[in-house]
């Protein structure tokens, strides 16, 4: 009974994805439908936790933006199971969630772990969101998809109860080479991985022949995209998912699209001053943990352009960063702030030879580059290109460079661009 149930549930999640998306065709579409069905989620189910129970019925500015440290700090408040952050760390470690529910946590790439509680019911609809967005043909052929991340979850479960998708997860605290051996042998159809490890089994002489590649968890450089896409020959499309959600599936022509009927995003400036935002999302689809004017900390580039698949969700050019890998340098009338990406492009266009680097802030005032062994020859145009970006700035630093292997880490999300926390 429970099977059918769950079949049941991520077929009519799915068919719901491919009905709106057929029915949402203009801007016009998506804003009158968003403005609807968060009325309707503003007027009532907010009320269900504690947090929000006296603003039930306002409108959405009336409420306050919330953060990872308050969500964390008063989890039982956002949550209708009244469950602690410290309730949700022991469920999670000891794989013992309340029946019906599933507990999850982020990678804790950023110090601490955050916490997330779904039910069975939104699992089932995260995956045919997913399947609706990204495989909407999975149901003529079954499908091998193959997981790769450093955290298993209940909600890689789903995939397994709708039958015609054979799901399997691989552990990246077991070794990425371990599990890439692992991955080669059982020849999956789809491939689900951060992009550090996409490249790494790309680089891998292997038969691995994926009809569908998916980067998630990580920032996907360029330099990784067209390292990936060469060798599977497929175009790489990103899922941008998080603690906090699922925000944006790629379609075929690879350009990631906000999933704008079920989250209404708000923007808000970077620090640099420049093109990119940072998101402030509102889903008006979750009932269990209610999130309203989360503060995320990615950083995005939107592209206002028209997508060749048709989409009128907004399209993400890319995802830049994180708020926290924002360098903050000393300048002559005060900080000077400069965003990943920036510092990304300056570097792999000072030499078409890198192919990997890494990029800390470790002070106030110092930061170190470091190149592979084999980019050695590139570490001269690499510094150089940096320290003319710092002084057109007039950022005041002290910039060292190393030459060092860079093996991707196992169990921790790549961050090319970093600024360690004093």
């Amino acid at each position: 009974m429970t099977s059918l149930f769950s079949q049941f549930q991520i077929a009519a999640a799915y068919l719901r994805t491919r009905w709106l998306t057929a029915r949402l065709k203009t801007r016009a579409d998506v804003t009158a439908w968003q403005t609807r069905q968060l009325e309707r989620f503003l007027a009532g189910p907010v009320a269900a936790v504690p947090a929000y129970r006296e603003l039930a019925g306002h409108p959405l500015e009336d409420f306050p933006i919330q953060d990872k440290a308050r969500l964390m700090a008063d989890f039982e408040r956002y949550n209708r199971l009244g469950m602690s952050s410290a309730e949700a760390r022991e469920a999670w470690k000891k794989d013992q969630s309340p029946k019906g529910y599933a507990v999850g946590a982020s990678t804790g790439t950023s110090g601490n772990r955050g916490f997330y509680v779904v039910s069975d019911a939104e699992r089932y609809a995260w995956l045919g969101v997913i399947l609706g967005r990204g495989l909407p043909g999975f149901w003529r052929d079954r499908l091998k998809v193959a997981i790769l991340l450093p955290a298993n979850s209940r909600l890689y479960d789903a995939a397994n109860e709708s039958r015609r998708l054979s799901l399997r997860f691989f552990d990246l605290h077991e070794g990425v080479e371990r599990q890439a051996e692992a991955v080669e042998a059982w020849q999956p159809d789809v491939l689900v991985a951060p992009p550090k490890v996409l490249r790494l089994l790309s680089d891998r002489p292997s038969e691995l022949a994926p009809r569908h590649v998916f980067s998630g968890a990580e920032v996907l450089d360029p330099l990784d995209r067209e390292r990936i896409e060469a060798r599977f020959g497929v175009t790489v499309r990103e899922i941008y998912m998080a603690t906090e959600g699922l925000f944006a599936i790629a379609c075929p022509h690879g350009r990631l699209h906000l999933l704008e009927d079920h989250i209404a995003f708000e923007w808000e400036d970077d620090p640099a001053g420049g093109r990119l935002k940072s998101p402030l999302i509102t889903d008006f689809t979750r009932r269990t943990q209610v999130m309203v004017r989360y503060r995320m900390n990615d950083l995005l580039e939107l592209d206002t352009g028209p997508c060749p698949c048709g989409s009128p969700f907004t399209a993400v050019r890319a995802i830049a960063g994180r708020m926290d890998d924002v360098l903050s340098l000393p300048g002559p009338d005060g900080n000077v702030f400069i965003t990943p990406d920036i510092l990304r492009n300056t570097i792999i266009d000072a030499d078409p030879g890198i192919g990997d680097f890494r990029l800390v802030q470790t002070s106030p005032d110092r930061v170190i580059i470091t190149l592979p062994p084999e980019n050695e020859s590139a570490a001269l145009n690499a510094g150089q290109a940096l320290q003319a970006l710092f002084d057109r700035l007039g950022a005041r630093v002290q910039l060292d460079s190393r030459i060092e292997p860079l093996p991707p880490p196992d169990s921790r999300k790549l961050r090319r661009v970093m600024r360690l926390k004093p």
